[in-house]
């Protein structure tokens, strides 16, 4: 087992990553390159950054945060609050928003598929402009990485 004495919740990493093995990077401590490897069982296969690109300064074209997000699921709850006469209106307006379509749109909804932060983002900021305050939005809340 490797070391794990970086900050890092596998529980909230939704979808396999490539690694990143440079050691001399100033990020590493908070990439989320890095850290899944340091954490990772032995393995047969996996997916590695080319260790011969190295950092030429503090900043790295690999770099992915390991900051936790607080992404909303599901907003059926927002859609209750919309005026009947209007809700054909806004369905049609958040699948653009979404660029999704119809069977899509009820199964982000619903909470059924998660929305992703920058989705999350822009469905809060068109509610908002509704009138509706952000804690009134979203049916739940999870933490999660931001992959996208």
């Amino acid at each position: 087992m490797k070391e794990r004495n970086f900050h890092f919740r596998e529980e909230l990493l939704s979808k396999h990553i490539s690694y990143c093995l440079q050691e001399q990077c100033t990020k590493r401590a908070k990439c989320l390159h890095y850290l899944p490897y340091q954490h990772s069982e032995p393995f047969m296969t996996a997916i590695f950054r080319d260790p011969r690109n190295p950092q030429k300064d503090e900043s790295c074209a690999d770099y992915l945060s390991n900051e936790v997000q607080k992404v909303g699921r599901g907003f059926r709850r927002a859609l209750a609050q919309i005026p009947y006469g209007k809700i054909r209106q806004v369905r049609s307006q958040i699948q653009q928003l979404l660029s999704c379509c119809y069977s899509r749109y009820y199964k982000y909804a619903s909470g059924e598929v998660p929305l992703k932060c920058h989705q999350a983002k822009e469905l809060q900021a068109f509610f908002i402009a509704y009138g509706l305050s952000s804690e009134e939005i979203f049916d739940s809340y999870e933490e999660t990485y931001v992959l996208d």
